[in-house]
């Protein structure tokens, strides 16, 4: 019975629902985490991406599940270790895309919307932009963006301009460090695996890493004084919360390079303490100058 359980959560990669938390950031700094109804909307917009992504990565990993054996540790997952019919493959898709799509109608229709478009980007990421060096992780990125919207559409707000491109640019760097890691790992083999990593080289990801981290830190750093931010707190406190970015993308970056992490983020959020702790601190800190701006410190 466990095993089956494993099998069941490696093959719906529930390690990689983490992504989708990014629904919750439109809510959390809009400081409306603790009104029911916009939270419970935004519970419901998570569960219905964690049923359609995970129907997507059902899809994709049959469609690498050949170059999944090539690589060490992708090679133990399911669909690369076992062998499924297609028919049964189509109903496992079919089901968690078809639920999916009904949870996130259940919000209202603009989540529905956002939940289609996520499905869109895979389609065509998959079956043509993955070969396009750049863009595809342009497109990665762009996944993340549509949950950013998502949870924003799902209490009827817009997230800040500043948030959006935080979170985009977020998105790619941890991309650029995936492929490279990617490359790093699989040496000469790194095409056989992922055919975009043929036009890739450790020089161009390096420099892609450095522009993307820079420019992350740098677009959060204005988001934290930005006007909108500064007049809800009333001062500059959410500027200081930079310091535990630095850190944190500074720690990753550390995890890349010396300890040959950065293949899945989820991963090294959750087994560095170092960064986790980081994150702990920065959404303790974010938390407090939301909902309790009178406190001193």
């Amino acid at each position: 019975m466990k095993n089956k359980i494993k099998f069941l959560c490696d093959l719906l990669r529930v390690k990689q629902w983490v992504k989708n938390a990014f629904i919750f950031f439109p809510l959390i700094f809009s400081g409306t985490l603790f009104q029911p109804g916009y939270l419970i909307n935004c519970i419901v917009t998570f569960s219905g991406f964690c049923l359609t992504a995970s129907g997507m990565y059902v899809l994709n990993d049959y469609i690498d599940r050949h170059k999944d054996r090539l690589h060490p540790r992708k090679a133990r997952r399911p669909l690369a270790r076992v062998e499924i019919q297609r028919s049964t493959l189509i109903l496992i898709v079919a089901g968690l895309v078809g639920a999916g799509l009904w949870t996130c109608w259940r919000v209202n229709p603009l989540v529905l919307a956002m939940a289609l478009t996520y499905i869109i980007l895979q389609f065509v990421y998959n079956f043509f932009i993955k070969r396009v060096v750049i863009i595809d992780v342009i497109f990665i990125a762009l996944g993340f963006h549509v949950r950013i919207l998502a949870g924003a559409l799902a209490i009827g707000g817009t997230p800040s301009v500043w948030l959006q491109l935080c979170v985009f640019i977020l998105a790619l760097f941890l991309g650029f460090t995936k492929r490279r890691h990617e490359m790093h790992v699989l040496k000469d083999k790194a095409h056989e695996h992922r055919l975009v990593l043929a036009h890739y080289t450790s020089y161009l990801l390096d420099q892609l890493i450095i522009i993307c981290s820079t420019l992350a830190i740098v677009f959060y750093g204005l988001y934290t004084i930005s006007p909108e931010i500064v007049s809800r707190l009333g001062n500059y406190r959410m500027s200081y919360s930079v310091i535990f970015v630095v850190y944190g993308i500074f720690r990753y970056l550390y995890l890349v390079h010396v300890k040959k992490m950065g293949n899945d983020p989820g991963e090294a959020l959750f087994s560095d303490w170092p960064l986790f702790f980081c994150i702990i601190l920065w959404v303790g800190y974010v938390g407090i100058l939301i909902y309790m701006p009178h406190v001193r410190f």
